[in-house]
């Protein structure tokens, strides 16, 4: 096929088929024959219910009446929405038009779609006249649509011999009638010596030859493309290969149809398609349209990309989100007279059991001239070579290249006088110790037994942390919160040492060493670092700490909670202990019946230093490795394996023992014919043939052994800290099964749950365990990164503020709440992590260390009362409230003129009511220090603004210094 475009692309372009309309209608050919590939159901003799050839003048549709018809009659049982009319003419004509005639006996009647395309006898291939939508968009049809209708298609004289027509209905029930088909000869004269006429059969086998385009003034309709990943449907493209323009069902001016891709458990999550346009192309616009069924159909990202011929690397075009209510899909992007003789188009999902479905793409040409002399049409697989070909994505600072912004940062000055301004504003910022001790507990909640480490504890109906001092303490913390985490940088070589042409420019190797690493996953560049010492010079490291301490304080976070941390930062913090090299897997899970589990705790705790760390104070806790459980595929694939894996041989024991050591019994659960429970290991079993309650009680028991041996082995090292489980995701690798079997043995659950929904403590408020949520976050797909599910997706970097809020008030609101973990501290990188390439807008700051203030202020506003929402068990927080977490001030610093009141969050007003010394601090705040040191007695007045209601603090003492000597 790709042959015929090649000779095509040498010819003129066919002028558009445009004719005068005629004083009267020539008569119509008399001589023909056609038939049906669905016969009609309904209608007059002789068509209904025949499959055979209809001669003109015999059949409905050439009898020269409109009076007769031929009627497909939907129904339940229905199972086609299309039928085609084969027409031969047993000669070639030159074909002026062609008159449809449908008259609907009633609105229950309808033809949504009708298409038009013809061949010359000589011709290999069909030409698409027509396709468009008709008369039966709607079913029934509304009151205002008549009922009788004529298509005339114009031909301007082309020359036919076969004709087919498609009409397609809305749904099943829609009954399709057609009355008359008359096709009208033009000038010329009829073929000679034809072949001779076509069976029945010889007609139906017509509809499955190519079919191509007619190019179209103004758009670009020559040229081939290619799917990384061949369609499961449309015609021809679902046979894989390089597609000519003019036979692709991307190109056939329709957009009900074109290609699909299904998604299934093996699906690729990305589907790509290259176009080459043959030669440089000006081009206006790129109009890509994609229908979808119904909401199993669509994707949820799309990139645009493209590149001039000369060009080495592809630049972006768009890119573009789809919300799943989106079913009538069209994006158009605008060109402007770029150059272009490739396009790519990748279609992204998140789940890959969506299907995905493009219709159609249109190429408008703009002004300017068409390239000169190209080089020869790509074949298959230089088209799949350019596939891979990189697209230029970041500037020198790592920024996305392709969109502008307010603060995007332009030169070294820039971040240099951000730091500056910045610093003026954080240098006053301390943590309150009137109200926190040193670990961040709040001392207005009481104050519980300290044993000088971070414990739990029930308090009120309502788990807390509480802290070495003895305070409660409610984790807000962040992950990765260091400048060397690497999940920060972006690979900068390909695999074979050559260099990555993503980038504009590269931070200076010399100047900038610390910026570049040779890690696990290939030579990596962090923009991060690189930026870091452009903006805080020689002492950036100590500067950047400074900053990010008094910054996490001053947004009203408390902990690191996860991964990377800076260990000179003084915050409660979070350890991971990693699974050891040498476990037994199955699949992606550990194996904990392994005899030799404990011991490579044991060794792996050692080697991690976890008995150095025993009395650290301001360590929480541990996770052991991560996002990783048991589920029934886990059980599955045990199933299958022999005597010699260790999980095989504990589920033969779980079934002889919950099941009586009856052989017999547990041989007829299982399918099996084992002669002893020894023998039963070495069998494959079908995990169809477990019941239920043994599928949960074996994931229980492997939980169980599981967090017994990583608990005992940890706490042999430490014995002082908590252990958190594993941090794992609620739906993925591990199910709730797993979770609840080990749950005695650990001190709180640990999950990653990236929702908009706290719905995920209810399970675990039964069970009534303390839950962390260690990793979660909002993000956009904004300045060339992504958002990491639709769920999490905020419209703007304020919405992510506003996410973050509805979301942990509402976690929060939970007795067993303890805390959460943002992910994480900074952005991804534009042109993708290491190792997964994942571009996600994760972070507090984008990776120019410019926190994104319009969410950080809402997160600062919101982590004010957190622990009031705890306490009170919601978000909805009354005057009263507020006023009960007031029980302390801080003490007027020597030379103040005013009062520092507590922050309270923006919907609430604080005031003095009444001050014991009004001559000393004033109703308004004001102080004047008096001859010697004085105890002040002040109440607060709290004002809810939305509705007026006020409360009072309880008497609050503050000192006052006297006034220093003149």
């Amino acid at each position: 096929m790709l042959s015929k475009l090649l000779t095509a692309f040498l010819l003129l372009a066919v002028p558009p088929l445009v004719a005068a309309p005629a004083s009267a209608d020539p008569p119509a050919v008399a001589s023909g024959g056609y038939t049906y590939d669905q016969p009609p159901n309904a209608g007059g003799a002789p068509d209904i219910g025949q499959a055979g050839l209809q001669p003109f003048g015999q059949g409905v549709l050439a009898d020269a009446s409109v009076a007769t018809r031929a009627e497909w009659v939907g129904s339940a049982a229905t199972a086609y929405k299309e039928v085609s009319i084969v027409i031969d003419l047993r000669r070639d004509y030159p074909v002026d038009h062609i008159s449809i005639v449908s008259n609907a006996p009633n609105r229950y009647y309808g033809i949504k779609s009708i298409s038009v395309r013809t061949r010359a006898e000589a011709d290999p291939d069909y030409t698409s006249i027509q396709s468009q939508d008709w008369y039966g968009t709607a079913n029934p049809l509304p009151a205002d649509e008549p009922l009788n209708h004529t298509l005339d298609v114009d031909l301007g004289d082309r020359t036919a011999r076969m004709i087919i027509i498609k009409i397609t209905r809305l749904h099943q029930y829609q009954h399709m009638v057609l009355n008359e088909i008359s096709i009208h000869p033009g000038a010329g004269e009829p073929g000679q010596s034809p072949a001779p006429p076509l069976t029945a059969d010889q007609l139906r086998a017509e509809i499955t030859e190519p079919v191509k385009q007619i190019p179209r003034p103004g758009m670009v309709d020559l040229g081939n493309y290619l799917a990384d990943t061949t369609p499961d449907d449309g015609v021809p493209d679902n046979a894989g290969g390089a597609v000519p323009f003019p036979y692709g069902a991307l190109f056939d001016r329709g957009v009900t149809s074109g290609a699909g891709w299904r998604g299934s458990a093996t699906a690729p999550k990305t589907v790509s398609l290259v176009f080459d346009l043959l030669a440089d192309h000006p081009l206006d616009d790129i109009t890509i349209f994609s229908n979808a069924p119904n909401q199993y159909w669509g994707f949820d990202e799309i990139t645009v990309t493209y590149r001039a011929e000369a060009d080495t690397t592809y630049r972006i075009a768009t890119k573009g989100v789809r919300a799943r209510t989106d079913l009538a899909y069209q994006l158009a992007v605008p060109m402007a007279g770029k150059q272009a003789r490739f396009v790519r188009i990748q279609l992204s999902r998140t789940n890959q059991f969506l299907h995905i479905p493009l219709s159609e793409v249109q190429f408008t040409l703009g002004a300017g001239q068409v390239g000169q002399n190209p080089a020869p049409p790509l074949d298959e697989s230089a088209l799949r070579q350019e596939l891979t070909r990189p697209t230029r994505l970041a500037d020198q600072y790592g920024q996305y290249l392709y969109q502008d912004w307010p603060g995007k940062v332009t030169s070294d000055d820039q971040l240099r006088t951000e730091a500056r301004q910045e610093w003026d504003r954080l240098k006053t910022v301390t943590l309150d110790t009137s109200e926190h001790d040193k670990y961040g507990g709040v001392k207005a909640l009481g104050k519980q037994q300290a044993n000088g480490f971070f414990q739990l504890k029930k308090i009120d109906g309502r788990w807390w942390f509480v802290t070495p001092a003895g305070y409660p303490f409610l984790l807000k913390g962040v992950d990765s919160v260091s400048q060397d985490e690497w999940g920060y940088g972006t690979l900068h070589k390909e695999p074979d040492g050559s260099p990555r042409e993503v980038f504009e420019s590269l931070p200076d190797p010399v100047a900038y060493k610390d910026a570049y690493s040779t890690t696990d996953r290939g030579e990596v560049v962090s923009f991060v670092k690189a930026n870091l010492m452009r903006k805080y010079g020689h002492d950036w490291q100590d500067d950047w700490r400074r900053h990010t301490a008094k910054r996490l304080i001053d947004w009203g976070f408390n902990g690191l909670a996860k991964w990377a941390r800076d260990p000179r930062l003084r915050m409660p913090y979070i350890d991971q202990v990693p699974a050891p090299p040498d476990v037994v897997k199955v699949l992606w899970a550990i194996d904990p019946f392994d005899p030799g589990f404990g011991a490579k705790l044991d060794t792996q705790i050692a080697s991690l230093g976890v008995a150095a760390r025993s009395t650290d104070p301001w360590l929480i806790g541990y996770f052991f490795d991560n996002e990783r459980g048991w589920d029934s595929n886990v059980v599955k694939e045990v199933l299958l394996k022999d005597g010699t894996l260790p999980a095989k041989r504990a589920f033969v024991t779980y079934m002889a023992d919950a099941h009586g050591q009856d052989l017999a019994q547990v041989n007829s659960i299982l399918g099996t014919d084992a002669p002893s429970f020894e023998a039963l290991a070495d069998v494959a079993i079908d995990v169809a043939r477990l019941p239920a309650e043994d599928m949960t009680a074996f994931i229980r028991l492997a939980s169980k052994t599981y967090y017994t041996a990583i608990r005992e082995s940890i706490g042999k090292a430490d014995p002082n800290h908590l252990f958190l489980g594993s941090a794992l995701v609620p739906t993925w690798h591990a199910g709730f099964d797993w979770i609840v079997g080990g749950i005695d043995q650990v001190d709180a659950v640990s999950l990653d749950v990236y929702s908009d929904t706290a719905d995920y403590l209810a399970p675990y408020e039964t069970l009534d365990k303390p839950v962390l949520n260690l990793e979660y976050s909002f993000s956009t797909d904004d300045r060339g990164l992504r958002a990491i599910n639709a769920a999490t997706r905020a419209q703007s970097i304020a919405e992510r503020g506003d996410k973050y809020r509805s979301f942990v008030e509402t976690e929060a609101a939970s007795p067993v709440f303890v805390g959460s973990g943002w992910f994480v501290y900074y952005d991804q990188a534009v042109t993708g992590r290491p190792g997964d390439g994942e571009n996600y807008d994760f972070g507090l700051l984008n990776q120019q260390d410019q926190p994104y203030t319009e969410m950080t202020d809402i997160m600062r506003d919101t982590n004010l009362t957190l622990e009031a929402v705890h306490r009170n068990g919601t978000g909805d927080l009354t005057a009263e409230m507020v006023a009960a977490s007031i029980t302390r001030l801080s003490p007027v610093k020597k030379h103040a003129s005013v009062v520092s009141l507590p922050r309270t969050p923006q919907a609430f007003s604080l005031e003095i009511a009444s001050s014991s010394r009004p001559d000393v601090v004033a109703p308004d705040g004001t102080v004047r220090l008096p001859a010697g040191k004085t105890t002040v007695t002040l109440t607060l007045r709290i004002t809810r603004m939305s509705d007026g209601s006020t409360a009072s603090t309880i008497p609050l003492k503050l000192t006052v210094p006297k006034a220093p000597r003149k």
